[in-house]
């Protein structure tokens, strides 16, 4: 702005010499009031990715009240797959401390929504739901507290459903507190169980690829090509070489899913 008035104002006082020296002057006057705008690079390190990870872990292990052998092994063994055995020691100690102590879930995955991407999220809640079921059981509470991860982290809703029905088929959106209307609901605020696991059913390959049974050929593929790209492993590589090994489980069951479908349909 400034500039343009130096301009004029030089130009009418001084000629042409004084308009471009007004120009010069309002041009740094322009440069000095200017809002400053700082650019921010975020990139998820390794290190706050497992240390958000432990944290949602704990709130996971704790939402039944108490922590079972078989879901501290869980964790453990992955770890172990994850980092090596050191480095999985030193997470292990680190998630007991994070057991003791009291943290705003909102806040960590707030933290978490801003700072990583959507895949780093995503197997973020594949693992809890791991974890969830490790003892052969999915108590309300740890569904509860699994559903506010996600929504708190920006995870959508067909996603979630897309991976709680990966791991279990037991339990219908209407009882256990699922999403339902426009958003998440609290879900069951008890400890109850909903129960084992139902066999495999076609009904859980169409939740997986995130779509309905009475969609089209062209859909089904749609879905499926859609959900590869997003799921891919590629898509963590940079967490390191064993965090994309744990996304392939998810990129797997994909994929069987779609064969499923493709066969029962006589797709080609």
């Amino acid at each position: 702005m400034f500039k343009w008035i130096g301009l004029i104002i030089g130009g009418i006082s001084y000629g042409f010499i004084g308009g471009l020296l007004g120009w010069f002057l309002g041009s740094l006057i322009d440069r000095l009031f200017a809002p400053k705008v700082k650019i921010y690079t975020q990139h998820y390190q390794r290190s706050d990715f497992i240390e958000s990870l432990l944290i949602l872990t704990a709130a996971v292990l704790k939402a039944d009240g108490h922590v079972e052998r078989s879901e501290f092994a869980y964790v453990r063994d992955y770890l172990v797959r994850s980092l090596g055995p050191q480095q999985a020691q030193n997470a292990m100690n680190r998630l007991t401390e994070i057991l003791g102590e009291s943290y705003n879930i909102e806040s960590v995955c707030s933290e978490l929504r801003e700072n990583s991407t959507i895949h780093e999220r995503l197997l973020i809640i594949q693992f809890l739901f791991g974890v969830a079921t490790a003892d052969g059981e999915l108590h309300q509470s740890e569904v509860a507290v699994i559903e506010l991860i996600a929504q708190w982290s920006g995870v959508s809703r067909s996603d979630y459903e897309s991976i709680k029905a990966m791991f279990t088929y037991s339990y219908s959106n209407s009882s256990n507190g699922g999403y339902g209307g426009g958003g998440y609901s609290g879900g069951g605020s008890g400890s109850g169980s909903t129960g084992g696991y139902r066999s495999h059913t076609l009904d859980s390959d169409y939740q997986i690829l995130e779509i309905s049974p009475d969609a089209s050929d062209d859909e089904v593929k749609k879905a499926y090509r859609n959900l590869a790209k997003k799921y891919h492993p590629d898509r963590v590589a940079h967490l390191g070489d064993d965090m994309r090994k744990a996304a392939e489980e998810k990129f797997s069951r994909l994929s069987q899913a779609y064969d499923n479908i493709r066969k029962a349909r006589g797709m080609k």
